[in-house]
This record gives C-alpha cells, sequence and structure tokens, in this order.
C-alpha cells in the first residue's frame, strides 16, 4: 500500500516507554488548539413516531430532542451522510427527536457534554479519558470488527513526493499534530519521537522548524497530501476515513512509523441521562449493524458493548503527564 525503501519502525513497547518516558516530563506538550464554541447543530433526526410522548419515569425526564456530538473530521462527505442517517434511525429507534452537534474540535466536544449540550458523543481514548474526567463520559459502545479486535494504530506520514525515509529525515521541516487531547494524532506520535531521535519533550517542537495543531487528523491528512506539511502524525482509520470519502488517494502519502496498538475510541452518554433511555440507545446501537451495515467502515463491522477499564492504560499514560486535563489542553 505504502512506498518505502525501509521496513516501517514500529515503536514496540510504545506504551512502557511513553509511560516511563512521561513520569519525568512535567513540560507542556504543543501549543493550545483555537478556541471555538462548536455549536453548530445540524437537524438530523426523525420526529418522535405518533404516540409516543417524552417520558417521566424513576429513571428521570426524557430530553426532548437526543443531541449527538461528532468528532472533527467526521463530517465530510460520505461521514456526513453516514452520521445524518445514524441520527435519523437513533431518533426513529427512541422515539424522540435527535440533533447532531459539529464541534469545531475535541475540547469543544468535552465541552458540550459537560454544559449538557450534548447527551451522546464520540471521543478518542485520551479525550474520553478527559471528557470522563470533566464531562461525565460514560463508555459503552465500540465500532470493531470484533470484540477482540476494538484497536487502531497511531502513524507517522510524510506526503508521498517526499525524500524522508526516517524520522531523522524530518529534522527543520514541519510538523502536524492533529489535536492537544488527541491519543493517536498527538500522546504517542510525540513519544515515538522522543524514543526514536533520542531527545526529550522539551526539544521535540526544536527538532522541527514548524510543530502546530491542525485540529483534526482530517486536517492534518489533507495537509500532508496537498504538501503543506512535511508530516504529520495521526490514526490510520483517521486515513482511511477520508480515502474513503474520496479526498485524498492511498498514493498521496507514506508512512515512516506505526504504533502499537492502540484501544479505539468509545461511543459515550452524559452519565445523567436516563437509565432506560440509555437502555434503548444501547439496544439500538448493539443492532444497528443488521439495519444498516453500511454505516461501518474500515474493517470494523458492528458495535460492541467496552467499559471505562478498557482504557486504563490511557489513563495511566495521562496521569504520567503529571498535568491536569485542563493543564493539558492549554498546551
Amino acid at each position: 500500500m505504502f512506498s518505502r525503501k525501509k521496513p516501517l519502525p514500529s515503536w514496540k513497547g510504545s506504551t512502557a516507554f511513553v509511560l516511563a518516558m512521561l513520569l519525568a516530563l512535567i513540560t507542556g506538550c504543543g501549543t493550545a488548539p483555537a478556541s471555538g464554541s462548536g455549536n453548530n447543530m445540524a437537524q438530523g433526526a426523525a420526529p418522535a413516531a405518533p404516540g409516543t410522548a417524552v417520558k417521566n419515569e424513576k429513571a428521570g425526564a426524557w430530553p426532548e430532542v437526543l443531541r449527538i456530538g461528532v468528532l472533527p473530521g467526521e463530517e465530510e462527505g460520505k461521514l456526513s451522510r453516514g452520521n445524518k442517517k445514524f441520527a435519523e434511525d437513533l431518533g426513529k429507534a427512541v422515539g424522540i427527536k435527535t440533533e447532531l452537534f459539529v464541534g469545531d474540535d475535541y475540547t469543544a466536544v468535552v465541552e458540550a457534554m459537560r454544559t449538557k449540550k450534548i447527551d451522546i458523543a464520540s471521543y478518542g481514548p485520551f479525550s474520553y479519558v478527559i471528557a470522563a474526567e470533566r464531562s461525565g463520559a460514560v463508555p459503552f459502545a465500540v465500532k470493531a470488527k470484533s470484540q477482540k479486535d476494538a484497536f487502531y494504530y497511531s502513524l507517522i506520514v510524510v506526503p508521498a513526493s517526499s525524500k524522508a525515509q526516517s524520522l531523522a529525515d524530518l529534522k527543520g521541516k514541519s510538523f502536524l499534530f492533529a489535536d492537544p487531547a488527541s491519543t493517536s494524532g498527538h500522546l504517542f506520535p510525540r513519544g515515538s519521537l522522543i524514543k526514536t531521535l533520542g531527545i526529550t519533550n522539551d526539544q521535540v517542537e526544536g527538532f522541527f522548524s514548524n510543530v502546530s495543531f491542525s485540529g483534526g487528523h482530517d486536517k492534518s491528512i489533507l495537509a500532508i497530501a496537498k504538501g503543506t506539511a512535511d508530516g504529520a502524525g495521526v490514526c490510520d482509520t483517521c486515513i482511511q476515513r477520508v480515502v474513503d470519502a474520496g479526498l485524498v488517494k492511498d498514493s498521496d502519502y507514506r508512512v515512516l512509523a506505526k504504533s502499537d496498538p492502540i484501544p479505539s475510541g468509545p461511543m459515550t452518554y452524559r452519565k445523567d441521562l436516563p437509565a432506560d433511555l440509555v437502555e434503548k440507545v444501547k439496544q439500538f446501537m448493539f443492532n444497528y449493524h443488521k439495519e444498516n451495515p453500511d454505516y461501518f467502515s474500515n474493517g470494523t463491522q458492528a458495535f460492541y458493548p467496552i467499559e471505562d477499564k478498557d482504557y486504563q492504560i490511557v489513563k495511566d499514560t495521562a496521569k504520567a503527564l503529571n498535568m491536569s486535563p485542563d493543564e493539558l489542553l492549554k498546551k
């Protein structure tokens, strides 16, 4: 799939390395993402079925509208159409209206759940850890090929025309991270650069001519495809989504390095949602592959149950940063 002269360096044991390395780090991890209200609401679902009333049961009052948070890069072409149909189908299944919330970045989605502007949202593994602490996000489902295959990879990529054949060849070049709260678009690529190049966290920015946050994996991938950035850290499934949407081609980029497996990001609900509504949402999602198999792509086939404990390694890595979520998001 990729044109390369040397085998890809795989930062095997990267998780253990990142944990050990980050214990000694107190320094920052980049620049702050652009702030945005992230309040772009899009009507995305059917109205309540005839005769359906908003419930007031022991579990609590149901909202009149169920709002679904969408991560950056998930509103492009086929992805956007898939999200809208998902919202429509969910609305029909639970019997209330739904809306899509398109956040400007990870932080906007986390903040929207904290302020109860959204009820359900998908997150990356690291942004989920932040959302759990700040917004009361509860993980319950993950898209995967099977229960055992709920993993993905972080990649460091360059334009196809780049002369770089190793991470060392990126010295003095421009580099993009996706988002400060991104696992595969920031934390793991940063750890790989530190380990492979033998530099400290303080020296990452100085190794390149320019380091910045693009605001999303899709933006990083598009910059690489256009040649406006020399290198970027992105997730493998994110690249495939953009390719499937027809925005870039596999021939537009090359991979220089690949991480160990990372647990996939979860779908979550706000912890104070009525329990009976949550159960209806779960029932819908765990059977959605039967109703709309086209919704799943990149090797995923269905939604599978997942719990908070499955993200312990990500929590440990975040804890090793010795920084609070608020401090991390400011970097």
